[in-house]
């Protein structure tokens, strides 16, 4: 049996809120972001209209020489050391170029310049964006994220008045096939994120040295760009 849990903001979130590269804020630093990974993107369409956008979680324990490992019980957690296991939570984010003035940088976002990247989370942040969504739903929104302290990620979150994922969906062409297509591949990837599901037995083989070695990287995906100079243009125009 599986540890992951699917969820997302009011649907088999409670142990949500107990107990490539990735997305990493940098203190000093403010963000724009689009959640990406919504139902229906294994059909190639994202329905941002659903409740809200996935999530998966898992009890994880990081091991010495194995990395996170997935927590399956007692014995995990005292191969562990006895450490209790901590919740981690991940999901897929767009991550928008904006200029030195904290605007949408339309000349990056023509050449390409933004990162469909997966962000893996602790329940405390999953519990400050659910009352933010429910006023402000993701799939018409765009989140703020501002960092103060790097190493431990500390954030504040606001909505954006509107969603560059939404108006591009409804313009379509091949920079929202290309993030549709990005997105497929981390999602199918995304529980690796969280942590490796192992055995005992294969945990304590890669404690002896034997066996191991970290899992594939997911591939990335070049990003046709060439409809959208005047797309950009027309999104989100300064007030």
């Amino acid at each position: 049996m599986s540890s992951f849990e699917s969820f997302s903001f009011g649907r088999n979130d409670e142990s949500a809120t107990q107990g490539k590269k990735r997305f990493k804020a940098q203190a000093g630093c403010t963000y724009r972001v689009s959640f990406v990974w919504w139902k229906g993107v294994e059909e190639g369409k994202l329905d941002l209209d659903a409740d809200g956008p996935e999530f998966v979680g898992a009890p994880a324990n990081f091991i010495p020489n194995v990395g996170y490992v997935i927590n399956r019980g007692p014995e995990y957690t005292k191969i562990a050391g006895g450490e209790p296991p901590r919740m981690k939570i991940a999901t897929i984010l767009v991550v928008w170029p904006q200029d030195s003035k904290g605007k949408l940088d339309k000349k990056a976002i023509a050449e390409g310049g933004f990162d469909v990247c997966p962000w893996v989370f602790a329940p405390d942040k999953y519990k400050a964006l659910d009352p933010i969504h429910q006023e402000f739903h993701f799939g018409q929104h765009d989140v703020t994220i501002s960092c103060t302290d790097t190493q431990y990620q500390k954030m504040t979150f606001s909505p954006c008045k509107d969603s560059l994922l939404a108006a591009l969906k409804k313009k379509g062409g091949k920079l929202w096939e290309s993030i549709v297509e990005q997105t497929q591949l981390l999602a199918g990837g995304i529980q690796g994120e969280i942590g490796r599901e192992m055995t005992l037995d294969q945990i304590r083989d890669k404690l002896a040295g034997s066996g191991g070695g970290n899992p594939a990287a997911t591939p990335a995906v070049a990003v046709a760009t060439e409809e959208i100079d005047n797309l950009v243009d027309n999104l989100l125009d300064d007030d």
